[in-house]
Formats: structure tokens, sequence, C-alpha cells
């Protein structure tokens, strides 16, 4: 068999080029490095948070000025918060919620979460993009009703004078829970117990053709720190019986220590006025029955009387105490045999 010269020596030199350029071609990149495939991994996307908060030196009036509140919300792209709405739960008895936008303040729906029964709460849904830019902070303003929610067996509920949030997708149809996720930002409002009590007499007996009786209505400010003003006494004189009038019946107003003629009306309302903490403020009617202003077969209740609480609901200065509405109190005048 003839051999080559060099053959041997050439293979040998190709085997050790080919090792060589392996071994450069790892060394820039380490063992656990994963071929680079023309991009770098994505960033985690932002966790969105809520936040509510009040301002500290307002405290909120049952029936009284609105008290302001915000909702900031972090983390929150504006592709996400085209997708997803903020559901507001008042844990409160709410006659008018307001957002601040462009300037200016607009009302906001109120839904009642549960329709079924009382569970629930009053909630708002709105969307978390306006005029395509995420919101970062919103401003609101709640207005609450006189008569707060009553208690159940003489305990607070657990939502009572609180406001919580929550995100949720906004997908056609959905409504907000009975009660929020116990993960759900809140705040428990500051609640000052300001509310008016009006105290009347049972019972007014007249003689017919006698001298007037006198009916006095007292209102006070029985609680809280906060000067109720816009207040007025509206005072009804309404018939005793049905088909009855009140026309015949002498009836009027002290009005700084004079007293008014309010004969052939049915209704007065004094001046406005205000009551400090404590205060109270009195008005006195006086009413004479004719004779004959009972007719016969009709019982001995010849009339009436009732006095209400009110005042501008919705004032144009929120600062100022309002939207008082009270039930009224009534008490019969009865006839006293002659």
């Amino acid at each position: 068999m003839t051999r080559i010269p060099g053959l041997r020596a050439l293979l040998i030199l190709f085997v050790f080029v080919v090792a060589t350029a392996a071994v450069a071609g790892c060394a820039g990149r380490g063992p656990d490095t994963p071929p680079d495939r023309g991009h770098s991994p994505a960033a985690p996307a932002p966790r969105p948070a809520i936040h509510l908060g009040t301002d500290g030196d307002r405290a909120l009036v049952p029936g009284g000025p609105p008290l302001p509140f915000r909702v900031t919300v972090a983390g929150l792209t504006e592709t996400q918060a085209a997708r997803r709405v903020l559901a507001l739960y008042i844990g409160t008895v709410p006659d008018r919620l307001q957002i601040r936008e462009d300037g200016t303040w607009r009302d906001v729906r109120l839904q009642w979460t549960n329709e079924q029964d009382d569970d629930g709460e009053f909630a708002a849904v709105l969307p978390l993009s306006h005029r395509g830019k995420a919101r970062k902070r919103i401003e609101f303003r709640l207005f609450t009703a006189d008569q707060r929610r009553s208690y159940v067996d003489g305990q607070v509920p657990a939502v009572a004078d609180t406001i919580a949030a929550q995100l949720a997708p906004a997908r056609k149809g959905w409504v907000p829970d009975t009660h929020p996720a116990a993960s759900a930002s809140r705040v428990r409002l500051p609640v000052d117990p300001t509310h008016l009590a009006i105290e009347v007499p049972q019972l007014l007996r007249a003689t017919e053709g006698g001298p007037p009786v006198e009916w006095e209505v007292r209102v006070r400010n029985v609680a809280g720190k906060l000067t109720r003003s816009g207040l007025r006494i509206a005072i009804t004189l309404s018939p005793g019986a049905v088909g009855q009038s009140v026309s015949r019946l002498h009836w009027s107003i002290d009005q700084e220590g004079r007293w008014t003629d309010l004969t052939g009306r049915e209704h007065v309302e004094t001046d406005a006025f205000a009551l400090e903490p404590g205060e109270s403020r009195t008005v006195r009617i006086r009413i004479a029955l004719p004779t004959g202003a009972t007719p016969k077969n009709a019982g001995d209740l010849a009339a009436a009387l009732s006095a209400a609480v009110s005042a501008p609901w919705w004032p144009s200065d929120p600062d100022q105490p309002s939207g008082v509405s009270l039930d009224s109190e009534s008490t019969n005048v009865l006839a006293d045999e002659g």
C-alpha cells in the first residue's frame, strides 16, 4: 500500500482549526444565556392602586353641607384605564353625589346594589378614562339626607358612614356587588350628628266661642358642633274631618312679639333663621274656635296643626348647611263643650 506523504499531518491540522473556532464562538456567551432572538423580554405591567381621602377639618352633617372627598388612582396606563371602571359604594343615605370635571360639578347617578331587600348600599360607576386620558385624581362631593339609615338591632351596620372604592372591568351590563370586597379601599367619614328636633304639645282643647288657646312649636339643634342656617318653620292648619273647612277658624302667629292674623289661610312659614349647637327657636300660634266650628255628628276634632322645618336643598354656597326636610309633627285641636 502506497502512503501519501503529509496527509496525516494535514488532517490533524484541520481538526485543530475547527475545535479552536468552536471554543472562540462560545467564549462570549455564558453557559445559561439563551440565544439572542432579536428582542428583550416585556416589562411587567404596573399594578393599579386606589386611595381615598377627605379634608381633616370637615365633617359630614346629615342634611347639611356637602362633604368633599377624593379618589386617587396610581399605576394605571391610559390603555388600562379605557378598559376599567371605578365603583364607589356610599355607606350612608346620599341625596346627591357630584364629580368635578372640567372645572364644574355634575351629578353622578346612584343605584341601589340589592333590589330584593335592604341589605345593600348606594353605588356609583364611573369610567376611569376621561377625554382619552386616565383619571389620576378625582374630586367628589357628597350630599346626604337628614334622615339617616336605621340601625339593625341597635347596632351600626359595618358599612355605615364609609365610602369604599374598587376597580372593575368595563363590561357591558356589569353592576356593583351587594358589598364591596374586603380588599377594597375605603375611608370612614367623620360624622357630626347634628340634627334638629321638633317639639309640639299632644293636644289642644278649645271652647267653641271661647278665648283662643296657644300652641308652641320648639325646634332645637340638639347635637353636633355646627350651626344650622337657612332654617324656616312651616305651620299648616288643616280640617279635622273630611269636608270640613278651616276658613272660619281664627288663628294667628307671634312675630317678634306682635300677633299677625292668619284667618282664611292654611299655611305660613317663618323668616329664615340660624341655630347654634344646643340653641332652640320657639314659635307661638293662637287658635280660637267660633261657635259651630265642629258640625254635628262630626266628632270633637275641630282642626289639626302641623309643623315642619325646611331649608333650600341645594345652596349656591355649598359651605352653608342646608338640605333639611323633617317629617311634620302634628297636634289635634279638640272642641270642648262650653
